[in-house]
């Protein structure tokens, strides 16, 4: 400052000396009590510069400050040198940059190709992968506030902050209405028809009855889709609360239109059919196909399950010896192990040797077959090891225990064995749920019904009894069609390899060519598919649901009424139809109605080329190529291979409940159950979080 600045205005401090200040030069004297008074304070204001995030000053001395990274000073008075030294630091300061490089942090990761590349680290990503392990792992919600977590993330992740299980709860119940609102987007969007599974369970730990339902569909890129949509407690098993159960789902859900239910054989799931059907019906003629005549389909896994267990019981007591040695050798180490030793000097490859659940037959099939291969090691059990003997010799529920197996026991087993092996091929063909199993499920029918008309022609009095027990069972339920659904023969003619030739040589083998029976079948399935294809045909378009109601009245005397080619079975006839369709493929169905069932069934049967390749044949990808050519053949055809042949994808919910409410779980609620239920299923539906989003934007995209 001038000395000019200093003769006109008074200094900010003013410099204290005994009873006396200096103003201007001259002296004057100040009262003792004055000398007491506190300095007024300077107001300080918030620090708006951007470069303040990185500095801070000194309490002692305002006009200086420090960096936060290096510790440099500066000066930073507002007055004299203001921000500019602080900008010029920051942008060259390396403790900064190493900061931001931190907290920037990018992970190696590799892609398909094995490639290598940077990810930049994504905390909200990182914390929703996290909720995602503890659902998909069914792992509890403390598992997050646990020491080992703590410890992994501290090593391999110091920048990821920890969260409580609340916040773990409070995220994966937003995760489930994230994924839910996208799926009931993507059904307003897609309107698809949709088949349904359900079935019931009730939960040991707290006795409530859980009743789970799941969606089938194919999607319009031709994939198949499966989808929990209701995990719910319900009262009782009976009709009408399952009914109710099932409308209420599809209300929540959005779903306007269902082809078939899939269900066991319970009494109280016809009746709820029925009271489900009449429900439908009010809401429109489009909720049903046909007025829901095949929307009851019985499971046939549950079927087949009643077939094999009625004939088990002949021999039960031979299945029971078995059983009674394999559990020997499994319950202890030692007695495994002297086991072992038997088939080393037996020279015999151990293997696995499981204990079946006597409720599934199909454990029993794997228990039987596998302990056949080692039958020499527990003959020689029998005559070396006297703790193997005398193990028979206890009472076990004061009965004396089954066993040891004998040579009968032995050779009954062995033709047991061989018996069921068609029967637990079935078994997985039906229980898929991945993959399209109602073109497979008449073929499989077929292989259980000649099995039988040969076993019961056998010479063994005691296989042939057994035989014609199961057959009785067989005729209860898959008797032709008069107890079969005939949608499950409708869904083998989709298979291009098969059509309606297929179907035929069938119906040839098992009631005679040219017989009344066969031709009957014939004539039936004939006439099912055609007045399904005629409910397709005349479907209303879009664009006429558009239009005035009025103007469709008057139109309906001019439109051209439908038209049908007769075809022949010449090839050359079949190609002049396909540049016929050419022509008209571009006209509205209803005004030219081209009767795409007859073309599809006349032309050649696609070559059965999978046992060449190795690789099963997929029938979707048939479809999705062809589709542009059967317009309305393929949504038909849509809606029947989306049917499942079971409810197993729907009791396959309940292994993974017994997981997530054991016992020290279940203070869970029903809602939290559901959620942690379909929130599983979804993401793992999905390779990578957000998939219903992602399908949802593609859609827009097109």
């Amino acid at each position: 400052m001038t000395e000019e600045q200093n003769e006109s205005e008074p200094p900010l401090n003013p410099q204290k000396t005994g009873e006396t200040e200096t103003v201007t030069g001259n002296k004057r004297p100040r009262p003792a009590s004055s000398a007491d008074k506190p300095t007024k304070p300077r107001k300080k204001y918030a620090k708006r510069a951007p470069v303040w995030e990185h500095f801070i000053q000194r309490e002692e001395d305002l006009s200086k400050s420090y960096c936060k990274y290096c510790k440099a000073e500066f000066a930073c008075d507002t007055k004299k040198v203001g921000t500019s030294p602080m900008i010029g630091h920051i942008n060259r300061c390396k403790e900064y940059k190493d900061w931001v490089e931190h907290e920037n942090q990018k992970i190696l990761s590799s892609d398909n190709n094995g490639n290598m590349k940077l990810v930049k680290y994504d905390p909200v990503m990182f914390r929703r992968s996290v909720n995602e392990m503890v659902v998909v792992n069914e792992l509890p919600f403390s598992f997050v506030e646990s020491e080992g977590w703590k410890r992994f993330c501290s090593n391999v992740l110091p920048m990821y902050k920890t969260f409580s299980r609340k916040t773990c709860s409070t995220d994966i119940v937003a995760m489930y209405l994230e994924e839910k609102a996208a799926l009931k987007q993507l059904f307003s969007v897609e309107k698809q028809r949709v088949s349904l599974t359900t079935d019931i369970w009730t939960c040991p730990t707290t006795s409530y009855n859980y009743m789970v339902i799941t969606g089938h569909w194919i999607s319009t890129e031709w994939e198949l889709q499966k989808r929990n949509l209701s995990f719910k407690v319900i009262t009782d098993h009976k009709g009408d609360t399952i009914a109710a159960q099932l409308m209420d789902c599809l209300d929540d859900w959005g779903i306007e239109k269902v082809y078939a239910v899939t269900v066991d054989n319970a009494r109280n799931n016809d009746k709820a059919l029925e009271v489900f059907k009449n429900q439908l019906r009010m809401r429109g003629v489009d909720s049903l196909v046909n007025d829901g005549e095949f929307l009851h389909m019985r499971c046939c896994a549950h079927i087949l399950n009643l077939i094999v267990g009625h004939g088990l019981k002949k021999a039960n007591a031979h299945i029971v010896a078995i059983r009674n040695a394999v559990k020997y050798v499994r319950s202890s180490f030692s007695r495994l192990k002297t086991f072992a030793l038997k088939c080393e000097t037996s020279k015999l490859a151990r293997g696995s040797l499981p204990l079946d659940v006597s409720t599934r037959w199909n454990s029993t099939y794997l228990m039987l077959s596998s302990a056949l291969k080692l039958r020499v090691a527990f003959e020689k059990m029998e005559a070396e090891d006297k703790l193997y003997c005398d193990y028979f010799l206890e009472e076990e529920d004061k009965i004396k225990r089954v066993g040891p197996p004998t040579s009968i026991d032995w050779e009954k087993v062995a033709r047991l064995v061989k018996f069921l092996k068609v029967f637990y091929k079935c078994t997985l063909i039906f229980s898929a749920s991945k993959t399209v199993t109602s073109c497979l499920c008449y073929s499989e029918i077929v292989d259980i019904e000649r099995s039988l008309i040969t076993k019961c022609s056998s010479t063994d009095e005691e296989t042939k009894k057994q035989a014609n027990d199961m057959r009785d069972k067989f005729d209860k339920y898959w008797d032709g069609l008069s107890n079969m659904n005939p949608l499950v023969i409708v869904a083998s003619v989709f298979d291009p390899r098969n059509k309606m030739k297929f179907a035929s040589l069938c119906f040839d083998q098992l009631y005679g060519k040219d017989t009344i029976e066969s031709k009957k079948l014939h004539a039936s399935v004939s006439s099912v598919m055609e007045t399904l294809y005629d409910h397709y045909s005349f479907k209303p378009t879009n664009s006429e649901n558009n239009e005035d109601t009025e103007d469709q009245t008057e139109q309906t005397d001019s439109q051209p009424q439908p038209c049908t080619f007769e075809l022949s079975d010449d090839e050359d006839d079949c190609e002049g139809m396909l540049s016929i369709y050419d022509k008209v493929v571009g006209l509205k169905i209803n005004e030219v109605s081209y009767n795409e069932l007859k073309v599809y069934l006349t032309e050649k049967p696609e070559p059965r080329v999978e046992n060449l390749l190795g690789m099963p044949y997929d029938v979707l990808s048939w479809w999705r190529r062809n589709c542009s050519k059967f317009i309305v053949l393929s949504e038909f055809a849509r809606d029947v291979l989306a049917i499942q042949a079971s409810s197993v994808a729907s009791e396959s919910a309940f292994s993974t409940t017994g997981r997530v409410l054991d016992p020290y779980r279940s203070s869970l609620t029903p809602y939290m159950v559901e959620v942690l239920l379909c929130t599983q299923q979804w993401l793992r539906c999905s390779e990578f979080s957000g998939c219903s989003y992602m399908i949802l934007h593609s859609m827009a995209d097109r």
